[in-house]
This record gives structure tokens, C-alpha cells and sequence, in this order.
């Protein structure tokens, strides 16, 4: 019983040293709180509008290949977060530490997201 007690303690002080994450803006989002919630949505929606903006950006160049590549690497550093954000959609649940290992990506594709966004204003 005694290891039973050490080893949930060990686990939620393991979760809990992954339980936030930090913005790109510089807020600090714990994982359980609506305000991470809010951010991840915001993420992947901002994700999505930059995928499609490549999508359509492919279609108008004369050479494309180069905006491919991108969006491929947008898409694999999000995917994690996709991943997270797919499974609360489809209402899915998600283990805390599983929780704690995808959101720590988001503030890379958070990060990626803003890369991308200003090379297709440079375009």
C-alpha cells in the first residue's frame, strides 16, 4: 500500500512538473485550465488558416515545391498538438501525462505557425 502511495505520488509530482506551459507571448497556461484550453483551440485554428493559406499560395506559384516543404513542416511540428486538439473535439480522453507530453508542443507550433505566417506575407 505504501508503494502504491509513493508511486501516485511520484506520478502526480512528474505530471505536475509538465503541468503548464509557457506563450509565445510569455503567459504561463496551466494544462487543466480553460484559459490553455482557449489557447490550444486558438493554436490550431490560427495552424489551420496558415495551412490553408499555403494550400492556396501553392496553387498561385509557379513553383510550388518550396511551400510544400513548409507546409509539411508546419504540419509535423504540429501534429502533437493535432493530436490533442482531435481528441477533445471527438471528445476523447486523454491521460495527464499523454495531456502533458502533447501540450508541450504547442507553444512550437504556436511558434511555427508565426514563422510561416510571415513568409507568406513576404511572398
Amino acid at each position: 500500500m505504501a508503494a502504491c502511495r509513493l508511486s501516485i505520488l511520484f506520478l502526480a509530482a512528474l505530471t505536475g512538473c509538465a503541468s503548464t506551459v509557457t506563450s509565445l507571448d510569455g503567459r504561463q497556461l496551466r494544462i487543466s485550465s480553460p484559459e490553455f484550453r482557449s489557447y490550444v483551440e486558438r493554436v490550431f485554428r490560427e495552424q489551420n488558416e496558415v495551412a490553408t493559406a499555403l494550400a492556396f499560395a501553392q496553387t498561385d506559384a509557379a513553383d510550388g515545391s518550396e511551400l510544400v516543404a513548409l507546409e509539411d513542416d508546419l504540419l509535423a511540428v504540429c501534429a502533437e498538438l493535432n493530436e490533442l486538439a482531435v481528441a477533445r473535439r471527438d471528445g476523447r480522453s486523454v491521460s495527464m501525462s499523454r495531456q502533458a507530453t502533447l501540450a508541450a508542443t504547442a507553444p512550437a507550433c504556436e511558434a511555427a505557425v508565426a514563422d510561416v505566417r510571415l513568409r507568406l506575407v513576404a511572398l
